[in-house]
Formats: C-alpha cells, sequence, structure tokens
C-alpha cells in the first residue's frame, strides 16, 4: 500500500531533520521535517481507530498541517487514505460511504470523529493502493479513484521531471489538497521530495500577494478563476512576486486572455496544466508563450504518451498511457481504465508540434446540417470579441429533426447580440455562428473555475 511513501518521507526526514515542511499561514504555525513527524506520531492511533474494515481512512478537512499528517499516518500503518474536500456535502459523503464501507470520517482541524450511515464490510480494494481519490467523472456521482502507490509515485515524478520542480522549491497551496491536482501537485511532492508546502486559504488579493512575497514561494499550483480575479484586481506592477517562478493553471481551461492580462501586469505567465483524477498529468505548457492559442495544454508530460480514437478531420477521443493510470474506480462503473492507458473523456486534436488541443467532452458535439461542430470552438471565438468576458455554447432542438447553438456569453456594457454575430460571421462559417444568443453580466462557475452548468 503506501508504506513505501511513508518510507520516502521518513528517509528525508532522518536526512535532515530540521528543514521546514509546513507552513501554515492561516493559523501562524512552521513545521520542519522532525515535527510533521511528531504529528503522525499523534495522530496514528486515531488513524487506526477510523479505519474502515477495509482499511480506509477518510478525512475531511480544509488544508492543515493534520490532514498531511493523516494520509502519511495511514500510509505508515499500511492504511488507505481517502482525502474528502471540504466542500462535498454529509448526504454525499454517505452516499460514498455505502459504496465503499467508510463508516467513520475524521473532519475539521480537529478531527472529530463523524458517523456515517456507511456499510461495515464494503467492497474489496485492489492490491496495492496507496490512496482513494474522489472524483465526479462524466456520471455526476462522487466515486472513488484506487491509486497504487507505484502509480502515485509515477504520476509525482512525471510532474515534478516536467515542470522542474525539486526539494529547493515551495510549493503555495490554495486549492484543496483533497483534489487530486493538489494532492499530487503539493502533498506529493512534499512526502517524495521534501518539497515545502506552504498552506493558505485567505485569497483577498492583496493579502495574497503578500504571502505569496514574504514565504518566498517558487511555485504555485492554481486555477484559472483565481488568476483571472487577480489579474483584474491589481494594477501593474503593483504586486511584485518576490521568488515566485512558476505559476500552474489546471482545473479548468486557462483562456488565454486570463493569461496574458496576469502575464501583463506580474511579468510572469501561467502554464496551462491537463490531467485528471484517474491518471494524474497527462499535458502541460513547456513553453510559456504568448503563443499558445487558445485550448492547447501543451504537450505530454514526461513518461506519458497519447494517442486519439476514432478521429474524424483530426479530432478524437484523448487515451493516455502513462505508468500513473490507476487501478480503477469504486465503485466500478465502466472500462475506461485498462493495464496502463486511460481512455478520457475529452475530445482533442495533436498540432504538428505535438500539442494537445482540447475540443470539448464527448458527446458534447452538435450535428448541424450535416456538420460536426465541437461547441468549445465556437466559445473561444466568442471570448476573442472585444468586450466578451466569458462564454458557453450548448445545442438546443430546433424542431424535432435538427439542432442549432445557444450561446450565453457574459460581456461589457455595450456589447450586443450585433456585434457578437459580426465578431462570429468574420472567423466561423454560418452554421456554426449561434442562432440563439442571451447577453448576461457573469456565467456562474464554482470554485476551481468550472462552468456551474446546474446553475446556468
Amino acid at each position: 500500500m503506501g508504506e513505501a511513501l511513508y518510507t520516502r518521507f521518513e528517509e528525508l526526514r532522518r536526512q535532515e531533520p530540521s528543514a521546514e515542511a509546513v507552513l501554515d499561514v492561516d493559523r501562524g504555525r512552521s513545521l520542519t521535517r522532525d515535527g510533521l513527524a511528531a504529528l503522525v506520531d499523534r495522530l496514528e492511533g486515531v488513524v487506526r481507530r477510523a479505519a474502515s474494515p477495509a482499511g480506509v481512512v477518510a478525512v475531511q478537512s480544509e488544508n492543515t498541517p493534520e490532514l498531511i499528517a493523516v494520509v502519511l499516518a495511514a500510509w505508515r500503518a499500511g492504511l488507505v487514505p481517502l482525502p474528502i474536500d471540504r466542500e462535498r456535502s454529509v448526504a454525499d459523503i454517505e452516499a460514498l460511504a455505502c459504496a465503499i464501507g467508510v463508516r467513520v470520517v475524521l473532519r475539521g482541524p480537529a478531527l472529530d470523529s463523524h458517523l456515517v450511515d456507511g456499510s461495515e464490510v464494503g467492497i474489496e480494494i485492489p492490491d496495492g493502493v496507496s490512496v482513494l481519490k474522489l472524483t465526479s467523472g462524466s456520471t455526476g456521482e462522487a466515486r472513488a479513484v484506487a491509486v497504487r502507490g507505484a502509480a502515485l509515485e509515477a504520476g509525482v515524478a512525471q510532474i515534478c521531471s516536467t515542470m522542474g520542480i525539486g526539494p529547493k522549491d515551495r510549493n503555495l497551496a490554495t486549492l484543496p489538497l483533497a483534489h487530486s491536482y493538489g494532492f499530487d501537485n503539493v502533498l506529493g511532492t512534499l512526502a517524495m521530495l521534501g518539497t515545502p508546502a506552504v498552506l493558505v486559504s485567505d485569497l483577498v488579493p492583496r493579502r495574497l500577494f503578500t504571502v505569496v512575497r514574504e514565504t518566498r514561494v517558487t511555485v504555485w499550483p492554481a486555477v484559472p478563476l483565481l488568476l483571472d480575479v487577480l489579474a483584474r484586481s491589481v494594477a501593474a506592477g503593483e504586486a511584485p512576486l518576490g521568488a515566485l517562478r512558476l505559476v500552474i493553471s489546471a482545473g479548468a481551461p486557462l483562456p488565454a486572455a486570463t493569461r496574458e492580462a496576469f502575464a501583463k501586469r506580474f511579468h510572469l505567465r501561467p502554464r496551462s496544466f491537463y490531467g485528471a483524477t484517474e491518471c494524474g498529468g497527462i499535458a502541460f505548457d513547456r513553453e510559456g508563450t504568448s503563443a499558445v492559442p487558445d485550448g492547447c495544454v501543451g504537450r505530454p508530460l514526461d513518461g506519458v504518451s497519447l494517442e486519439l480514437l476514432d478521429a474524424e478531420d483530426g479530432v478524437g477521443r484523448i487515451r493516455v498511457k502513462s505508468g500513473s493510470v490507476a487501478a480503477g474506480t469504486l465503485p466500478a462503473v465502466s472500462a475506461e481504465i485498462d493495464e496502463g492507458s486511460l481512455l478520457a473523456s475529452d475530445l482533442g486534436r495533436i498540432d504538428d508540434q505535438g500539442r494537445l488541443h482540447l475540443l470539448g467532452r464527448v458527446g458534447e458535439f452538435v450535428k448541424i446540417h450535416g456538420h460536426k461542430v465541437h461547441p468549445v470552438e465556437v466559445e473561444r471565438v466568442l471570448r476573442a470579441i472585444p468586450g466578451v468576458l466569458d462564454a458557453v455554447v450548448v445545442p438546443y432542438a430546433r424542431s424535432h429533426v435538427s439542432e442549432g447553438l445557444r450561446a450565453v456569453v457574459a460581456a461589457e456594457a455595450g456589447v450586443d447580440r450585433a456585434s457578437i454575430v459580426r465578431g462570429c460571421k468574420g472567423v466561423l462559417p454560418s452554421y456554426k455562428v449561434p442562432r440563439s444568443i442571451e447577453i448576461r453580466d457573469a456565467l456562474p462557475r464554482n470554485d476551481r473555475g468550472k462552468l456551474d452548468r446546474r446553475r446556468l
């Protein structure tokens, strides 16, 4: 299970016990590797008592040293941690608990036990699994992705190799460590390389920039929504970023406008990173230039290969081959994972430079007058129109035999339907121009910057 991962951390601790491991900015706490190991000692008994018969330890917490220590303690005890995002509802957790056998969830900074109505037995966990990561995937229902220790190590190694992250860096954690993105990029690098983690939840722009400067962070895994807010909130040159050298954007597509606005203000261009809970990192913008077009997420990570299945006009479903692919999902919902390969739910194309361009989800394309139209392509054109801040394109039934495109657009004052249609006609063929256009002040998005389609 995860014993080898804890052994890696313990080796680092013995080599340099006084090295900083975690800085909890919100609570004014700093832990060395020795200090974090002491916290693991203190919590191991709690972790063992909370384990399910199948060996699963579920914890729902904001980013704290205790959350990191619970994961390490579970690995040391030969158990399987299941980090749960604090935004998950009790009902959601209870449904998952019944499915996989969780009966206790450690919650909050005090890690008080919270009973849930789960099964006493649960289902069998595959051999060698070191962590269960929650995902909603394309089903909308929470399920756990079972990741073996070797796959987790491969995924973290691929990220660090491709992005040039090492033990001398300092990771800023503003995203939940319970998400796969935060778990691999921050907690994983701490455990395997000793890269210190700086935890902060106060995202008020001026406060955040003060933290960036004063804590000397060098790497920041972020999300597009936060980067966009920061680019709009601070004047150019007003908030120098200190030692920060790499800003990573994942969790949702990074619009080119947001990337360039951030670069203009802070002289550091965010890099797109594409991944999936089922396989970790997939592709990364290695160059970080202004020439990267919207929707391009760069080349595959070191150790990752891609192919497109059932490609039509260069567009196909993405298959990922990597040592970081998970063992499967609990409960099992599909055959998308198979012996080191993942059949992703995304469509893409690969350009002549080997870069991957995302073109929406499988099943989202629309047939109009016999043509296959990918809404993402139209959305990019809409966002490039002056005054348009955000856009989403969805199909609608024009009749019982034909579909059309409906665009919902967030725009500045003065942008009207006519100007949007003109902007589209200069770039798109007529059948791709949305027939229905609604203009709003803003589009609803969640904390990771993904469009909240249910609210929309």
